[in-house]
């Protein structure tokens, strides 16, 4: 299930519910009912959840090789290696 429209139209209680219950195997969101989503929502601890930052318009300054890096970096988390470009909440960015 992917959500990249309003983050209103979908519940978090009953996402939550589908991915409980197998309805749906997976999800992948960049909107949420609540923005930004809370620190205590379910759906950070769940392995079967993909967020992603909500990139609304396209620019011609995105730079190519983002696409590359990102797949790069996900293919090391399917791997159980360390990622690469983290952010670091300490130093605020």
């Amino acid at each position: 299930f992917i959500n990249a429209g309003r983050g209103n139209i979908v519940g978090e209680d009953s996402l939550l519910n589908a991915l409980d219950n197998q309805w749906i195997s997976a999800s992948i969101l960049d909107v949420f009912e609540v923005e930004p989503l809370p620190k205590e929502s379910k759906l950070w601890h769940r392995s079967d959840v993909i967020i992603s930052s909500h990139l609304s318009e396209w620019s011609g300054f995105f730079p190519k090789d983002v696409p590359k890096v990102f797949l790069k970096n996900y293919e090391r988390f399917l791997e159980g290696s360390e990622l690469k470009y983290l952010v670091d909440w300490n130093k605020g960015y």
